[in-house]
């Protein structure tokens, strides 16, 4: 693939991922504001519903209390009356007595009845004979809750498809003592109402749901707004910060070169403040360097250069470069060579030869900075037809379990205190990654604690690479 082709398809898969993390982000928070707006809503319409529903409850039960009370009251004056009389007399016609017994202040929707000790029916009122308006109740399928206990509670009924509320009193004193007051409402208006205002309220929810969903979405847009703006305001002063650092730092390295070269005219003192002097102005470069990359890989601008290059021959070199560091670190730097020098062939990738060596510098070079006094570090390449797999193995110190998925995090440290010790600047495995996702790689690690670390990562070959493959 030409790199200019790879460059725009990079550019164009990073902003896909950064567009791809805020919209995710943005539909993450839209979904919990909405679920928590949407669950008030709901609950506000619900408490609303089952207020109604026990306003409209305590209105009948009030009602046929207060019947309940009217009639008990009744049938005392009466016993205390002539007519009293009537209701022990065998002789006395049934509606006779019911027009003596029939209580005052009868609704059209009500009804009471009078029985007696045994269970049977003393009165039974009659006000739908008297107004064709008042209601028929149906007595046989109220009867079982005629002949109950009364308990001074009313419940629903559902008998030929209506609905009654139903209960009474049983009158403890008097010439009635032991006898029962049944009253009943029919209530099935106020039931078909209750139905209709759940599905009311249930459609409410539903609206306020939604309007939750609204809500939340603008919500998380204004909240992802200052987010998306210190993002790229972030990367904009990374980059900007790592530019306008390399200019006077170039001039201390400069500088320091000049001096270097007569250090041996320096005096003891003067030649070990040079020495740190250098050591700092290294580190300091490096940082600069890391987070340039970084920065530029942010917004897309990494630049890939692709070449045909063999990758055993170029770990050999990142090996020779770094022997020094390993003598002084007492660290034994081996090549495990896996196959014959005439597949040497086989090793050959299409990539950017400074990114990759880049990164197998990083990867060697912390084996070594993390390893113990008399450790070794082990590099090894393993190829096949599609892949090719370069492995960085040492006798570190090794990363607990719990570190491993954060590693390749910009500045994070298992040991804070580490940092300066081993003039480390926190971003090199940060930038591996950067580099292994730039290739469309993969790099894996395995550690076990005071045992070691191992690092492995797979690079397509040149007849697997991805300059083979055709963007659309």
């Amino acid at each position: 693939m030409h790199p200019k082709r790879l460059w725009c398809w990079i550019q164009v898969h990073y902003r896909w991922r950064v567009t791809f993390m805020f919209k995710r982000t943005r539909t993450r928070l839209t979904r919990e504001f909405s679920l928590t707006i949407g669950i008030i809503l709901m609950i506000s319409a619900f408490f609303s519903l089952w207020l109604v529903q026990q306003m409209l409850t305590s209105t009948e039960d009030n009602q046929l209390t207060s019947l309940t009370g009217q009639y008990k009251a009744e049938l005392q004056k009466l016993m205390d009356s002539p007519k009293g009389e009537a209701l022990f007399d065998p002789l006395i016609d049934k509606k006779q007595l019911n027009s003596f017994y029939e209580p005052g202040g009868l609704q059209l929707n009500q009804m009471a009845w009078l029985l007696d000790p045994a269970g049977g029916m003393i009165f039974q009122s009659s006000l739908s004979d008297k107004n064709p308006l008042g209601v028929n109740f149906p007595l046989n399928a109220l009867l079982p809750s005629l002949l109950a206990e009364p308990d001074n509670d009313y419940r629903n009924v559902n008998a030929d498809g209506r609905t009654f509320r139903i209960g009474g009193t049983m009158i403890s004193n008097g010439k009635l003592k032991d006898y029962k007051i049944i009253v009943a409402q029919e209530v099935t208006n106020d039931n078909k109402l209750i139905v209709q205002l759940r599905w009311a309220f249930a459609g409410f929810a539903l609206l306020m749901l939604a309007a939750g969903g609204v809500a939340g979405f603008l919500l998380a847009g204004r909240a992802m707004g200052p987010i998306a703006q210190a993002f790229d305001r972030q990367e904009q002063f990374t980059s900007d910060a790592s530019h306008e650092l390399r200019t006077p730092l170039s001039i201390l390295k400069s500088s320091f070169e000049v001096l270097d070269e007569e250090r041996d005219k320096l005096p003891d003192f003067h030649r070990h403040v040079l020495m740190k002097s250098g050591r700092e102005i290294h580190h300091m470069s490096r940082l600069v360097e890391n987070l340039l990359v970084l920065a530029r890989s942010d917004n897309g601008r990494i630049d890939l250069v692709t070449s045909e290059f063999s990758l055993r021959q170029t770990i050999r070199q990142v090996m020779e470069q770094l022997q020094p560091i390993s003598e002084s670190k007492q660290v034994e730097l081996k090549w495990e060579e896996s196959q014959s020098e005439s597949d040497e062939n086989k090793a050959v990738i299409q990539a950017d030869e400074v990114r990759i060596r880049q990164l197998i510098l990083i990867l060697i070079e912390n084996a070594i900075q993390y390893n113990r006094e008399g450790g070794s570090v082990s590099v090894s390449v393993v190829t096949d037809l599609q892949k090719v797999i370069f492995i960085v193995s040492d006798t570190g110190i090794g990363i607990e379990e719990e570190h491993l998925p954060r590693i390749f995090e910009r500045f994070y440290r298992m040991d804070k205190a580490r940092t300066r010790r081993s003039e480390g600047t926190g971003l090199g495995l940060a930038i591996a990654k950067q580099i292994v996702d730039a290739h469309r790689a993969k790099i894996e690690v395995w550690s076990t604690p005071k045992v070691g670390t191992t690092f492995r990562v797979t690079l397509p070959s040149l007849s697997d690479s991805f300059h083979s493959v055709t963007l659309t």
